[in-house]
């Protein structure tokens, strides 16, 4: 008799466990990332138009920075193996001044122009010489 009773309430939580709702409220699936640097994240290839060097092409890393979510690193800034900030706001980019490696020092801004594209305009000051320049980051 008590096995009867033992296997009555094993059946009984099974078919309760078994018919109940599964709704979730919570969507389990990945969510596309919100993160506006996301986009820049990647290696581009660049043309740099300097007035005190001419045309010079070059490669950059940007990564995101770990430090401000807001900000993005660009790795081989202006093809000097340093690296420079940049603040991102939508498809607007801004260089603060900074100094970039023992070098010298630089600042501008740049603009998204879709996605394989940004438009640079920057100012690099080097000892006593200011160099002004263009660059186009391609992917």
């Amino acid at each position: 008799m008590k096995k009867l009773l033992y296997l009555s309430i094993a059946i009984t939580g099974l078919l309760i466990t078994s018919c109940a709702s599964n709704n979730k409220e919570e969507d389990d699936s990945i969510a596309p990332s919100t993160d506006p640097r996301e986009k820049y994240v990647a290696y581009w290839n660049v043309n740099e138009n300097s007035a005190v060097a001419g045309t010079n092409t070059h490669t950059v890393n940007i990564i995101k920075s770990t430090t401000n979510s807001s900000e993005i690193i660009i790795n081989n800034f202006s093809g000097l193996s340093v690296s420079a900030r940049a603040s991102v706001s939508n498809n607007n980019l801004t260089i603060p001044y900074q100094q970039i490696g023992s070098i010298g020092f630089t600042q501008g801004s740049g603009t998204f122009n879709g996605t394989n594209s940004i438009a640079f305009t920057y100012t690099t000051t080097i000892s006593t010489s200011r160099d002004s320049c263009t660059a186009t980051y391609t992917k």
